[in-house]
């Protein structure tokens, strides 16, 4: 399957208006999702920050904030990853919970593993002159919901997404680029407008455009 990246295209500014219709009846669902995972994030982060101290705002820790993020992989991705599969079962018409976040518990492994390789390749971009960051961000970004939706192996994941955006990349970092606008405009007026921003990345990217590109 990895070897097979299909020809598609899309027009970003209508993807924007069709996400905007399939929010409708779904938002609080994205938005009660992502404020679990905030949650889970920050306990996470206090209990390990307990075991690694990670300084204070004048003397950071840099090398225990790397440990902590890294070492919370294995409990955040699988909640990421129900997020994202949340979005693809939306644009299959499938009715959705937020509590099925916690599904994929079982697939830890290769998701905390495609997460920190992730992670390591984004880091080694922006030492690389920011430019090769953003590239893997974007060529990346459906490595997680490859994993769970199609059972791929990590290397294989990341490889299909990787070939797959690359075809279209300009138009995919548009797509992501005018999302993430979206995003900071949200948390503006006291962060009211993520109960719209929020829902409409997730459903756009991966209930829209992944099926476009990958199905």
């Amino acid at each position: 399957m990895e070897n097979n990246i299909r020809e598609y295209d899309f027009d970003i500014i209508e993807m924007i208006k069709v996400g905007l219709q399939r929010i409708e009846g779904v938002k609080m669902q994205f938005v009660i999702a992502f404020a679990l995972y905030i949650a889970v994030a920050i306990i996470v982060q206090l209990v390990l920050g307990l075991i690694f101290p990670q300084g204070t705002a004048e003397a950071p820790n840099y090398l225990n904030q790397q440990i902590v993020g890294i070492l919370s992989y294995p409990v955040l991705m699988p909640i990421m990853a129900g997020i994202m599969m949340m979005a693809i079962d939306h644009g299959r018409g499938e009715n959705i919970e937020y509590k099925s976040i916690f599904n994929y518990y079982h697939l830890t492994g290769k998701l905390a593993l495609a997460g920190i390789l992730i992670y390591i390749l984004t880091i080694v971009g922006f030492m690389l002159l920011i430019l090769p960051a953003i590239y893997v961000t974007v060529s990346y970004a459906f490595t997680i919901p490859l994993i769970v939706d199609k059972n791929m192996d990590v290397w294989a994941a990341m490889e299909h997404s990787r070939k797959t955006v690359t075809a279209k990349w300009f138009k995919v970092a548009g797509l992501m680029g005018l999302l993430t606008i979206i995003m900071i405009l949200g948390v503006i007026p006291l962060g009211i407008g993520l109960v719209w921003a929020l829902p409409l990345m997730f459903v756009t990217l991966y209930g829209l455009a992944y099926p476009i590109m990958f199905e």
